[in-house]
């Protein structure tokens, strides 16, 4: 056991505020979330596909000629806009959902929610600040299975503090969603391995995407909001998500219907240039190493399978920012007991010196 408290103070004095950062900023973010929303009080997607295009033709006519959207997110509740990022400038507009008003418009970097979710995803490193996370969810399990040691060991002696008493409380309370967050983290963080693992274990690689001839520069292409309709008439009853276009000649659209995945695993291939139909696959039709997500994701953000309660989901965010408090909570208590004991080692009385012999 000495092995376990001993490692357990010295990784968590470094890792633990990174995990304490990367808990609340994912609790902030979860909250930024709009709750969720029957699908039958949305407009039509019909509704949809009018506005978009009467949006998009308004900012490529005003500040944005010539640019390219490569990314369009629908309305998750009645009354929301529709967003949509241009390509190349890294500037985001909105669009009224019905009338197809440019509302507002921005850059990447100039609205806190983007700096907030870099943070979460990456430390704000780049591609350096994946490895970090990976790294530090790794320890943070390891630091739960020590802590779980330690606790059952002591559990039953009287804590010599209020902050030992505490942390030993919260910690075990917390120990299981603690590493499911963890855990679950991880795995997104590092989806290429997670792919290849179950592609050799359940057999089944992830189909590619089709391809389709990508367009000359200046050759008409579809309307976003044809290829929408076409999508959504592919998968009728499904709840179109986001739209994607790469460049590459395809459109993709992302759809959600019964799948536990809040942004959904339905996919709608569509040729860029006069959107026909490529292809649509359900999730279902999906193998494992492409719908492990609609099991890990909701676990990571507390999304319970299948409701479509805003209260339930209310119910969860609270669970979840407690349990992101609770963690930060064990970063704080672990550091002041650190930080007192080194302290009173400091204040011992030290072992006079011998005088070296001349």
């Amino acid at each position: 056991m000495k092995f376990s408290y001993q490692w357990h103070r010295r990784l968590g004095w470094f890792f633990a505020p990174l995990l304490a950062l990367s808990a609340l900023s994912g609790a902030l973010l979860l909250w930024l979330q709009p709750l969720p929303t029957p699908a039958d009080s949305l407009p039509p997607p019909a509704q949809w596909a009018q506005a978009l295009d009467l949006g998009v033709v308004a900012l490529e006519r005003g500040h944005l000629v010539g640019t390219r959207v490569d990314l369009v997110e629908l309305p998750r509740q009645a009354g929301q806009p529709i967003r949509v990022h241009f390509a190349g400038g890294g500037q985001w507009a909105e669009i009224d959902a019905r009338s197809g008003a440019v509302l507002a418009s921005r850059s990447d970097g100039g609205a806190w929610q983007a700096q907030l979710l870099e943070l979460h995803k990456h430390l704000l490193l780049d591609d350096i600040g994946i490895w970090v996370l990976r790294i530090v969810a790794l320890v943070g399990l390891v630091l739960l299975a020590m802590g779980l040691r330690i606790w059952w060991r002591v559990h039953k002696l009287v804590a010599p503090s209020p902050w030992r008493r505490w942390h030993r409380r919260i910690g075990s309370l917390a120990l299981l969603p603690l590493a499911l967050m963890l855990f679950s983290g991880f795995v997104l963080r590092s989806s290429e391995l997670a792919r290849s693992s179950l592609s050799a274990l359940a057999g089944g690689a992830p189909p590619p995407p089709p391809r389709a001839t990508a367009p000359l520069p200046g050759a008409p292409r579809a309307s976003l909001g044809q290829a929408l309709l076409t999508a959504t008439a592919a998968l009728p009853g499904a709840q179109p998500i986001r739209m994607y276009d790469d460049a590459s000649g395809v459109l993709r659209v992302r759809l959600r219907s019964d799948e536990w995945h809040p942004n959904g695993l339905n996919q709608v291939y569509l040729r860029a240039s006069d959107a026909t139909l490529l292809r649509a696959t359900t999730w279902r039709e999906l193998p494992l190493a492409a719908r492990y997500p609609n099991v890990i994701y909701p676990l990571h953000i507390g999304w319970l399978p299948g409701s479509n309660s805003a209260a339930a989901a209310l119910a969860m965010r609270l669970l979840w920012t407690g349990f992101a408090l609770s963690l930060a909570w064990l970063a704080l208590s672990g550091a002041v007991q650190r930080w007192r004991a080194s302290g009173a080692r400091a204040r011992l009385p030290q072992p006079p010196r011998r005088a070296r012999s001349t």
